[in-house]
Parts: structure tokens; sequence; C-alpha cells
């Protein structure tokens, strides 16, 4: 029945993306599909083996939304993920169920309920990783939003691993995060989100161990004026873990970029991005290796996900221009380098991505690319050095 629902989706979105079945679109029922062919080439880094590889993927959402009683409303969106070929891989999942209340006991309070995709800022603490099709970044609880003259304060309480079934057998517990987030308009041109969050991770295991705890302390800062773009965050982690023993944590993470768009009918653009996450020091006892809790980091440290937001320096040099109308090129040349000093060769490599988007019409959306990194560092904790790893992709978004 699902896979025939889905065939149907699947020609409904082709007639509305060329314009033939626009009378068909319901205001409570609306969907998507993705679809991506990517190749993989020289992916273990080893020159002498040809090691290539590809995959056509579709991931279909289908949403159910609606009013109630005009102070209430709901959704609920189903979600399929497929690799073409590998009946194992088709999954059928719940992306988001939530019921929202609005006003709820004061005015300007609106409280939602349920499973839910949450992005903030630029997602790079807590954010949606679109570009992986088959993972989904959700949160399971409470999530409260007071709006103000100037911006709105959120509350949230959230599960991220739910481990009941297994949790005493394993030893493994619950992930949980809780937070508040404030996103304040100074002006038209300049706002700022500071948030404070802190994640838990029970320890069942020894029931005389405290739960692992750790406090996020960060914000954020976004400036346009006149083509100029410029915007920052900083992001301070510390807290204390129990397993496998007793480790304080102290750690940051940073990052800030620079772009202009010039007046011109082609939109160019040039920009800069330096990042920064601490690494962990074996002198001392403490961690201070930063790691980002649920950010997407495709757009900001290579569409290729080879090096995350640890332990790295990476300097972004992107640019881009619309040649055509409805077609944006875009180019981002990254340098990693470790951050931490191990007294080796600290570089990582380079990463090259050059990125293709059209739109066809306001349903269909036409992307592709190429990406490739590069490995330099041949003494530390990463691959020995080979030829250039690749990636190269294509496909389509339909909207319904």
């Amino acid at each position: 029945m699902l896979k025939r629902l889905l065939i149907l989706v699947a020609a409904l979105a082709v007639l509305i993306g060329v314009g033939l079945a626009a009378s068909a679109q319901a205001s409570d029922f609306t969907g998507s599909m993705w679809y991506r062919w990517e190749g993989w080439d020289n992916v273990d880094q080893d020159g002498d083996a040809d090691d290539a590889e590809a995959s056509a993927r579709l991931r279909s959402r289908i949403a159910f939304a609606g009013d109630v009683n005009e102070n209430a409303d709901y959704n609920l969106t189903v979600e399929n993920f497929r690799v073409f070929g590998d009946p194992a891989s088709d999954v059928n999942s719940i992306y988001q169920a939530t019921f929202t209340m609005r006003d709820f006991l004061i005015a300007d309070l609106d409280v939602t309920l349920g499973r839910m995709p949450v992005a903030y800022g630029r997602e790079r603490v807590i954010g949606v990783e679109d570009w992986d099709l088959a993972t989904n970044i959700l949160f399971d609880g409470a999530h409260g939003r007071y709006n103000f003259e100037s911006g709105w304060l959120d509350y949230f309480n959230f599960k991220l691993q739910e481990t009941y079934g297994s949790k005493y057998a394993s030893g493994s517990g619950d992930d949980n995060i809780t937070g508040l987030y404030m996103h304040y308009d100074a002006s038209e041109k300049f706002w700022f989100e500071p948030y404070a969050m802190m994640m838990t991770h029970e320890n069942w295991a020894d029931p005389d161990l405290d739960n692992d705890r750790l406090m996020v302390f960060g914000g954020l800062v976004d400036y346009v004026r006149n083509g100029l773009h410029f915007y920052g965050e900083a992001v301070v982690q510390t807290g204390t873990t129990y397993l496998p023993a007793e480790r304080d944590l102290s750690a940051l993470g940073w990052y800030t970029g620079l772009f202009y768009d010039f007046d011109s009918t082609i939109e160019p653009f040039i920009g800069f991005e330096y990042n920064f996450a601490s690494g962990d020091d074996a002198a001392t006892p403490e961690n201070e290796a930063f790691f980002s809790p649920y950010g997407s980091q495709s757009e900001y440290l290579g569409i290729m996900n080879v090096q995350g937001w640890h332990n790295v320096t990476a300097m972004r040099f992107a640019g881009g221009f619309t040649p055509i109308e409805n077609l944006d090129v875009a180019a981002d040349f990254f340098l990693f380098t470790e951050a931490e000093d191990t007294g080796a060769d600290d570089a990582i490599g380079s990463e090259l991505d050059i990125k293709l988007n059209y739109m066809l019409n306001a349903d269909v959306d036409l992307e592709g690319g190429l990406g490739m990194f590069t490995y330099e560092d041949a003494a530390d904790l990463y691959a020995a050095p080979g030829d250039a790893m690749y990636f190269v992709w294509a496909g389509s978004r339909l909207f319904f």
C-alpha cells in the first residue's frame, strides 16, 4: 500500500512541477521528494585500488497539517528513505508529529509537544542535516516560544535517545537536552542570539555515579549592510563525564565570516570564514575536545562531511554568481589543520566544492556538483596521503 502511495505521490509531484496539476494542491496536504545520484571515487585513499561506487537515493515526505479552532494546529509528516537496488534500505519513519497551542495560558506564548525538527541560527549547534538524506536530527519533547516586539525567547526540553527497553541490561541511559534560546533584533541590519543549554547522559551501569552533564553557553551575531555581511558565533562547553573515568570538560568552538555581495545583474559574491574547535590535550586531565552538539556541518565545513567541527582550524574561501536567471553557481575551498599541536604534521587536508542549483520553477529544484578532498596528514590520526577523494552528485527536489 505504501509503495503504491509513493508512486502516486511521485506522479503528482511531477505533474505539479511542470505546472499541469497546480489545482490538485490542498492547503493542509503538502509533500516533497528529494532524489540524488551520487558517485564516490578513491574513498579509502588507496591510489592503487579502484574503489569507485555509486548509488541513487530518494527521500519522500508527506505532511498533513491544519488548524484546530484557530488557536492550535497540528503537523504529521511521514517519511520514506531508500537506496535504489537495496531493499534493506527501504525505511519508513515519522519525521514530525506535533501539536501546537497558541497563546497558551498567556498572550504570545506558543507551546509545541511531540517530535520535531529544530534549527537555530546558522544551525552549527542545533540544526537539521538535510544533506545526508538518511539521517535526521529530531527532538522529542516540549518546545515553548514567547514572542515579544523585537524577537522571541524559546524554552525546550528534549529527549535525544530513548533506550528504555535496554538501558538496564546494557548500562546505557538516555540523552536529554534542555535550554533557553533567544533571538533579538537590535535593528533591521543587526541581530543576535544568546543561548544556554544543558545536556545529560544517564549512567545506568553504576547507580553510585552521577549523570554525565555538559553545559553549553554561546551567542551568535549577524550584521548586514550595503552588500556587506558579517557574522560570528562562540560556544563554550563545560561539565563532567564519569565513564569510563571521571573527567572534567572544558572546550571552545567559534567561527566568524565576512561576505560581500556586489551590485551587479549576475549577483556575484565573495567571502571568507574561519572556524575553530579545540582539541584534547593529552598532557592535562581535562577533556578539552569540542564537539558540535547536534548541528549540521555540510554547509560550512564541506559538503563531503569528511571533517567535523572538532579539533580543527578551518579556513573557507567562498564565491559565486548567477550567470543566468534562476541558476546559482558557487564554490567553496577549505584548508583544514588540527587545532591541538601534536608535535607532528598538523595539516589535515583541503576540500574543493563546486555547487550548481537551478530553479526550474517554484516546485522543481535541480542541483549538482563536485567535491574533492585531498589528505595531507601522514603521521597523525588521518588517512595517509594518496589520490584525492572525489564526490559527484546530481539530483532534484520536488515540492507539492
